[in-house]
């Protein structure tokens, strides 16, 4: 341990001191940063305060990406369905917030500590409020502040936590070219000297599915280009992840600025944007939402998410949501009265 903690790394590990058991949670599907930050934490509790954890979750680990890393990184994850919430004393939310719709959180329990760099949700949060709450909305990655803690308790960091860590500020802050504060280049240089470096590069570069080079093909297929806003359907998938991934692909067309994507998985329509404009993401996504029921939303800097509960899963149902979709986002981005292409009006 670092001499004299002061301020948020002090208060959080006196909280972890006085816990017998921590169950860690995030959102749904976790993402790299919120992987990264569970385990980052549940080390500072190990190490600071001998506390004992359980890292919990709800949905899918679906992105070859995220597998890759969970497995090189020896992520230990439990379905959320098979713990016992009740043998735990603490509860630690990273990388989302109480109020986020993908966010699952056990009936009846308090959250005792919330680690986020995420804009809070516009609801106010579930009473009563959190003991421990770090939420800085000016950092890159979830991941670079549980590595502050980390630098500043004089952790020795091991390998595949580092890398983990490492990945999530990647991922968060594309290689710090996005978002990026001092603490996400602080942390990514601590980090940098500890990670596994072909960890690094599997994780990066995993084997992909047949059915990513499906959808890949439906989303070149369905991409309307208006002026510098894309706009992408992928029709049905199987994994949300999917969304964010070709929403990340198409932000690289030249001359374009902001990329909306959509597909539907199941009984939800899921939304990712991408911008390079100055405005922040959250208020395109806000704006893409406004006046359709049963959505949840969220985002940051350039990145922002979210989805529409279907009532039912018949085609009408989905065409008229992606309708209000495009009718809301051209709106937003003050799109109006231009010629739409696709890529078979791209020109060489």
């Amino acid at each position: 341990m670092a001499h004299a903690l002061e301020g948020r790394t002090k208060t959080l590990i006196e909280l972890l001191r006085e816990r017998k058991r921590l169950l860690v949670l995030s959102h749904s599907n976790p993402d790299p940063d919120s992987l990264a930050s569970a385990a980052g934490l549940r080390l500072l509790a190990s190490t600071c305060a001998d506390l004992p954890s359980v890292f919990g979750y709800s949905g899918k680990i679906m992105r070859a990406e995220n597998r890759e890393m969970v497995s090189s990184c020896n992520i230990d994850m439990v379905r959320l369905k098979d713990v016992d919430v009740s043998e735990f004393d603490c509860l630690a939310l990273v990388d989302t917030q109480p109020g986020f719709g993908h966010t699952h959180l056990p009936e009846g329990r308090k959250i005792d500590i919330v680690v986020d760099h995420h804009l809070p949700p516009e609801s106010p949060f579930p009473a009563p409020d959190p003991e421990f709450l770090d939420v800085r909305t000016h950092i890159g990655a979830t991941s670079s502040i549980v590595t502050g803690y980390l630098m500043e308790a004089g952790v020795d960091v091991p390998t595949d936590v580092a890398t983990a860590l490492l990945y999530g500020i990647r991922t968060d802050t594309a290689d710090l070219a996005r978002n990026a504060s001092p603490l996400d280049e602080e942390a990514y240089d601590f980090l940098l000297r500890r990670a596994d470096r072909q960890a690094l590069s599997r994780i990066t570069t995993p084997d992909l599915s047949h059915d990513y080079f499906r959808t890949l093909k439906q989303a070149l297929t369905n991409t309307r280009i208006y002026n510098e806003v894309i706009l992408c359907s992928l029709g049905k998938i199987r994994a949300p992840e999917m969304v964010a991934e070709v929403a990340d692909l198409l932000l690289r067309l030249e001359g374009n600025q902001t990329v909306f994507c959509g597909g539907q998985v199941e009984d939800l329509y899921v939304v990712s944007v991408r911008t390079e404009l100055e405005r922040d993401a959250y208020y395109l996504i806000r704006g893409a939402f406004d006046g359709i029921e049963n959505c949840s939303f969220g985002g940051h800097g350039r990145i922002a998410g979210g989805s529409v509960t279907l009532p039912d899963t018949d085609e009408r149902t989905v065409s008229r949501i992606e309708r209000r979709l495009e009718r809301n986002i051209l709106k937003t981005m003050g799109v109006d009265g231009v010629t739409v292409k696709g890529f078979g009006g791209l020109r060489e």
